[in-house]
């Protein structure tokens, strides 16, 4: 059974708008939608939000959604099923005339683990991505595989005194008290960042304080000195775009566990998921001489090889089961949205911290998948292009964005879900996202998702 641990926020922000006068409407029309098990939380919330609120909700309509998967969802919204779909990933056949996909949430994708024995306890597994890969395509079987030891063991690597990306390089010196930050561009950069911004931000060693350190228009050169404070990291952003972060400091990375000598199990989507295809797609892109074919929505078909048969690997239906295989399961592993790990944390379920490509092992956050899509590419379709050779110190790179499948054509279903999708993205998902797990569109993101609802009912 789903666990409904969003149903209280969604019980209480219910409470708030009917204490401020907003009581419900008599019912219109029923709005069914069925798909992605991704975004079935935030769905949770937002429909039952909507559906109270007669403000937004103007015709009283009654939202719906079925937690089925993102590929039953595509085919359901194709056929009829559902008035509305839900997906992370797009059609590669079947697709139906007239629609638009609507870009509505964001989060990341958690690797969560039950791995009872980890000393120090309360402890947090850290995995690289070639590690993460070998797991889950059944070539490290126990965790007390040498790979997982070495990535849990604190380790110290030198400092980086330069970063560099689409021709704006930052450097960093130490000079006695001080240390001197400098940020140059090319010609090429200075058209391409015209009115950005160049932000840079010091984090201290122990990070508990970060502060700004400069923030300018771009320019052919910029320097700035700052106080130096041993072992702090100096965060470098134009605009959206991160360069990393320089140091003059060697840094220590990670902790060192004792991991015990536990079998492997893998718990992996059965059916098509679109959680499963972002998450072999990260894979795929980012270590592809382990994960060798291309993303699906099927796991079994985007495996490298086959499926071990031996019961080092168990498929579950949706986020929900692979979550509670793990929850049953000493030793066993998962990838899930985030929200369906913290509500079995108190079984014992954790989510690894991944290293991202500055080195630093990242745990899934909201603000970590914020950082992760500030440089996303949007395609003219709505559909969201990741970039997984983003740099920022912050970012976690295993996430998805869930996309609304709704008809272009002038019909009260699809003015209904026009209204829905606009209220998600304007008003539910800003003030409930994070607390849900999930991240709100924001920026250039959002100005297209909301491009992307105006041609809904357009017809």
């Amino acid at each position: 059974m789903k666990l409904r641990r969003k149903v209280a926020i969604s019980v209480a922000a219910i409470a708030a708008v009917t204490a401020a006068g907003v009581m419900p409407a008599s019912a219109g029309t029923t709005l069914n939608g069925g798909g992605s098990s991704f975004m079935a939380n935030m769905m949770d919330i937002c429909a039952a939000q909507y559906n109270r609120n007669t403000v937004f909700n103007t015709n009283s309509d009654t939202i719906s959604y079925s937690s089925v998967g993102s590929g039953t969802g595509k085919t359901g919204y194709a056929n009829g099923t559902y008035k509305f779909g839900g997906t992370e990933s797009a059609y590669s056949s079947g697709a139906p005339s007239n629609f638009v996909y609507v870009p509505l949430i964001a989060g990341p994708i958690a690797i969560g683990y039950r791995l009872d024995g980890v000393t120090p306890a309360g402890s947090t597994v850290h995995l690289k991505a070639e590690t993460l890969a070998k797991i889950f395509a059944g070539t490290i079987t126990r965790w007390s595989d040498p790979a997982i030891k070495s990535d849990n063991t604190a380790t110290t690597i030198a400092a980086v005194k330069k970063a560099t990306k689409y021709g704006v390089t930052a450097t960093i010196a130490k000079a006695g008290t001080k240390v001197n930050l400098k940020v140059t561009a090319t010609a090429a950069a200075l058209k391409r960042f015209k009115g950005k911004k160049v932000v840079i931000t010091r984090t201290d060693a122990a990070k508990k304080k970060t502060t700004s350190v400069l923030s300018a228009a771009v320019a052919g050169t910029l320097a700035k000195s700052a106080s130096y404070s041993k072992g702090a990291s100096y965060a470098v952003k134009v605009g959206a775009i991160s360069l990393g972060s320089v140091t003059v400091d060697q840094t220590i990375i990670g902790e060192t566990l004792t991991i015990p000598d536990t079998a492997i199990r893998v718990a992996y989507r059965s059916g098509t998921s679109g959680t499963t295809n972002m998450f072999t797609n990260y894979l795929n892109k980012v270590v592809p001489s382990i994960w060798t074919k291309a993303a699906n929505d099927s796991f079994t078909a985007a495996f490298p090889t086959s499926v071990p048969t031996d019961g080092s690997f168990q498929s579950a239906s949706g986020n929900d089961g692979v979550a509670n295989v793990v929850k049953n399961t000493d030793g066993a592993i998962t990838y899930a949205e985030l929200s369906y790990v913290e509500e079995r944390s108190t079984a014992g379920v954790k989510a690894a911290a991944v290293a991202n490509n500055a080195g630093i092992y990242v745990a899934p956050t909201t603000a970590a998948t914020s950082s992760f899509y500030a440089e996303a590419t949007v395609e003219a379709n709505g559909l969201v292009t990741p970039d997984y050779s983003v740099k920022a110190a912050d970012a976690y790179l295993i996430n998805a964005i869930a996309f609304g499948l709704a008809g272009t054509a002038a019909t009260t279903d699809n003015a209904g879900t026009k209204s829905f999708f606009t209220y998600f993205l304007n008003s539910c998902a800003p003030k409930n996202a994070s607390g849900a797990g999930y991240a709100p569109l924001a920026g250039s993101i959002l100005t297209k998702a909301l491009a992307q609802v105006a041609k809904i009912n357009a017809g």
